[in-house]
């Protein structure tokens, strides 16, 4: 193990045992009291809930006696024995009495004459008592109520005619008029559960403990205390167990995370010390060994004054200067190395002529360590330069540059180069060019014309280009002239083989190449598109008449004219002798026939010639085939339209026809 991880691991070890055992001891003192005052809590609910039932037994007597007020009706009633009027008699009275729950009428006899009350709100399982048990029972409380002593109703000269009694229910609305927040209340009658505020699903037996605290299972495990209210009636106060374990379990969560970030904290500490002891160490060693294997270049940080930083300084000072000398190498290398990677790009890009031109620009400015570089090709009429390429420097923000304007055109215009800052007479920039205040700029030429400019700037006025600097851009823009020459040669090359030599149309070549293009893009997105086949009629009669040479330039006047109607996405080819063929992009029969009938009727309606040339009527045969109507290849397609050609030429020439029988819902053009 290397010092570094000794000394981190011993001082994690030093401050994380104290905390972890603090920690522990923390938790257990936390949950200990949270669970203490928790129990504490019960008491006063006990309490709370005795002195409502206390208040509500004391005006009990009296509440009962307000509803009897007109002793000498309810005597009536009771000397009558009608069950039925009685019990409404009470149903009303203890609508107009909100502190009572139930009202008994006892007869003389001490039997239930009349009985009315409200609903109770006991646990499923524990059945309201009957009148006759509440009648019988003693003042008091009792099973599931509490109740008043007998009160007499007494009719005056005739005696006592019965008895009413009255109580209220020792239900769950009694707790929740005592309950607080985290602890629940109960009613048990001996051992059996009547009414609580706790989530229990049916009456149940439980065994009170009224000195001390006691463990109950009041829909979960609780902590619960009780307290006598007579009759065999006991109030039982509860707090669930499961938020002081949930809490204990938090606590110790917490405790443990804040461990964790305490270890990741004197980890880092302790890391950030070993690393501050034994990082010089480390860094001479490196030093030692980078100047064992030549890396003259490395240098050691100097952190203090003491003799480790006065040892750093001398290191430093004795590779410096041979690091420079090895920097500067090094840069002249990598130069070299990119302007002969530029140099081959530029040979393997001889068909791509922007490549090319981004070659030339790059190699260029790359050679002489050029800041920014633009390449300015002059227009067709050679009037004025525009900016080609450029590099380090937006060329959307350049304009066009008149020949003989400026730096640029003033090199455009005699054919020699330039390097600025110069003396008295040099040319300024105009405002359409970068203003930089180093510059070399040089003329491009191809077949000994000019054709553009290569200019390179540089920021620093200190630095400027020097002679041979101007020599390397002169022989780059020379090279580079040789190469657009080529593309130029391979492009027109490629025109050539694609197009026909006579009317300068496309070839059947290309022809067969676009198709391939759209065959492919109308299987892939289920278009159409259609080929036309133009023959022109009796053209052998007009060479014969009229010479081979005007009959060439009546095939490149057809062309014109037929190009001049067609869309830029169409393609028209010369198939061969005085046949053409045209490929129209999404395009279905009725648009092909009404293609096709524009182009009949402007062959048709104009005679062909120029000024001075006898003027000759021509007419044009045309056959017609979609996709897919009437094939799904080259060779199905062209077949089909040659055809339809056939047929219109049998039909007596100069018209129009569809290949196969056209669909029922074809409209031909007039």
């Amino acid at each position: 193990m290397s010092l570094q991880r000794r000394l981190t691991l011993f001082f994690v070890l030093i401050v994380i045992l104290p905390l972890l055992a603090a920690g522990f001891i923390v938790q257990r003192v936390i949950v200990g009291e949270i669970s203490r005052r928790a129990v504490l809590s019960l008491r006063p609910a006990l309490d709370a809930t005795v002195a409502i039932y206390n208040r509500e037994a004391e005006s009990l007597d009296r509440r009962v006696r307000s509803t009897v007020e007109d002793a000498p009706r309810f005597a009536a009633l009771l000397a009558s024995g009608d069950a039925a009027a009685l019990s409404a008699h009470l149903e009303n009275r203890l609508e107009e009495s909100l502190d009572l729950d139930f009202l008994v009428a006892v007869g003389r006899r001490d039997e239930v004459l009349g009985y009315a009350s409200r609903s109770p709100r006991f646990l499923p399982g524990f059945r309201p008592p009957a009148p006759n048990v509440i009648a019988e029972a003693d003042p008091g409380p009792s099973s599931g109520f509490s109740r008043t002593a007998a009160i007499p109703v007494a009719i005056k000269g005739q005696g006592t005619q019965g008895h009413v009694i009255g109580g209220f229910w020792l239900d769950e609305d009694l707790l929740l008029a005592a309950s607080r927040s985290g602890v629940d209340l109960s009613i048990v009658s001996e051992d059996r559960v009547v009414a609580s505020t706790a989530a229990v699903g049916a009456s149940f037996e439980v065994e009170v403990d009224y000195f001390d605290p006691f463990e109950v299972d009041l829909g979960e495990e609780s902590t619960a205390a009780a307290t006598k209210l007579g009759g065999g009636m006991a109030i039982v106060a509860s707090t669930p167990a499961g938020p002081i374990g949930e809490l204990s379990r938090q606590v110790l969560t917490s405790m443990l995370a804040l461990l964790a970030l305490a270890l990741v904290a004197t980890t880092g500490l302790a890391y950030l010390l070993a690393r501050l002891i034994t990082k010089p160490l480390e860094e001479l060693s490196e030093g030692a060994h980078a100047i064992s294997e030549g890396r003259f270049d490395h240098r050691i940080p100097v952190r203090s004054k003491d003799e480790v930083g006065r040892l750093a300084v001398a290191f430093n000072e004795m590779s410096g200067q041979l690091s420079h000398t090895i920097s500067a190498l090094s840069s002249s290398r990598d130069q070299m190395q990119r302007a002969v990677r530029r140099v081959g790009d530029t040979l393997r890009s001889t068909h791509d002529m922007k490549q090319m031109l981004d070659s030339i620009l790059n190699t260029a400015a790359d050679a002489v360590n050029a800041e920014a570089a633009v390449l300015w090709l002059l227009s067709p009429a050679r009037g004025e330069l525009h900016p080609a390429v450029a590099r380090g420097v937006d060329v959307d923000s350049l304009g066009r540059v008149k020949v003989g304007e400026g730096v640029v055109g003033h090199v455009a215009e005699r054919g020699t180069g330039v390097l600025l800052p110069q003396g008295v007479g040099a040319p300024m920039f105009s405002r359409h060019e970068p203003h930089f205040p180093v510059a070399v700029a040089v003329p491009l030429y191809s077949q000994e014309r000019i054709m553009g400019v290569l200019i390179g700037y540089r920021k620093d006025s200190s630095r400027p280009f020097a002679q041979d600097e101007f020599d390397t851009v002169a022989f780059l823009a020379e090279q580079g002239g040789v190469a657009v020459e080529n593309v130029r040669l391979h492009e027109e090359a490629q025109r050539l083989s694609l197009t026909d030599g006579l009317t300068g149309v496309w070839n059947r070549r290309f022809f067969q190449m676009q198709f391939r293009q759209v065959l492919a893009t109308a299987t892939r997105f289920d278009r159409h598109f259609s080929v036309l086949m133009l023959d022109l009629d009796h053209f052998k009669q007009v060479n014969d008449r009229h010479g081979h040479q005007r009959g060439d330039a009546l095939l490149i006047e057809f062309s014109q004219r037929v190009t001049q109607l067609l869309r830029e996405v169409d393609t028209f080819a010369r198939y061969g002798g005085e046949e053409f063929i045209c490929l129209l992009s999404e395009t279905d029969v009725q648009g092909a026939m009404t293609t096709a009938e524009k182009i009949h009727d402007a062959i048709k309606g104009t005679p062909f010639g120029t000024m001075g040339d006898e003027l000759i009527n021509l007419t044009v045969s045309i056959g017609v085939a979609a996709y897919p109507d009437h094939g799904d290849s080259f060779r199905s397609l062209v077949e089909a339209a040659d055809q339809a050609l056939y047929r219109a030429k049998q039909t007596g020439r100069d018209r129009v026809c569809v290949a196969g029988p056209p669909p029922p819902d074809l409209k031909v053009a007039n």
